[in-house]
């Protein structure tokens, strides 16, 4: 049975302009305290300079990748200056958003087969706050909070949360990069979202990821374990 988890309730502005107020203020890594004021599933935040911050292989990549566009273009890059061909590497697990409401959400342009698959769900086309709003996911102001420090201080920020407890996911590693679009600082999220761990699934597991993405899993998504 999944474990029980608090009320949900939808973040404010208010709320999230707080929780991105916490991450700014950090110089690089977040303490325990401002970890636990975003929420109890949050295990890190931290603002990142170079691929030896990166335990995860494919959010390396994609760092050292746009460290280079940005050395390039002498601060961020264009959106324009990524091409999909230079991240094969990383490619199922990468997202892209379209900034909306100066950093409070977001549209997913692009969202990975790798993280859909695990997700349950391809939410392209989506808000952030949509998509949270619809699986009521524990993690909502923490997703919010993120894009909005990016969107404010144009720098990679690297996270890592505890998954729902209804998907077969441990934790999710998450590498946030901000491209510039035409003559906004930053106008997209170039996100790479990598999965760490799994569980077995229980036929109870699959009904409420069943109810969170308000529709029948794909043929392809584990069964009871």
């Amino acid at each position: 049975m999944p474990a029980a988890e608090p009320p949900w309730s939808d973040p404010t502005d208010a709320g999230i302009a707080t929780a991105a107020d916490r991450i700014l203020a950090a110089p690089d890594a977040l303490d325990p305290a401002a970890l636990a004021a975003i929420d109890r599933c949050v295990e890190r935040i931290a603002w990142v300079t170079g691929p030896d911050d990166m335990e995860e292989p494919k959010l390396g990549f994609l760092l050292r990748h746009w460290l280079a566009l940005a050395q390039a273009a002498g601060g961020v890059p264009d959106r324009h200056a990524i091409d999909v061909v230079d991240l094969v590497p990383a490619l199922g697990n990468l997202l892209m958003l379209q900034v909306e409401r100066d950093g409070f959400d977001a549209i997913y342009r692009v969202y990975g087969t790798a993280v859909a698959d695990r997700a349950a769900r391809d939410w392209t086309g989506f808000r952030v706050s949509e998509m949270n709003r619809t699986t009521r996911t524990p993690a909502a102001l923490l997703y919010r909070a993120c894009y909005l420090a990016v969107f404010r201080r144009p720098a990679p920020l690297f996270t890592q949360h505890r998954s729902p407890s209804y998907l077969n996911v441990g934790s999710w590693r998450r590498l946030i990069l901000p491209l510039a679009d035409g003559d906004r600082p930053c106008g997209r999220f170039l996100v790479c979202s990598v999965p760490v761990g799994s569980r077995a699934l229980s036929s109870e597991d699959l009904r409420e990821i069943e109810r969170r993405i308000q529709r029948p899993l794909p043929p392809s998504y584990p069964g009871p374990g």
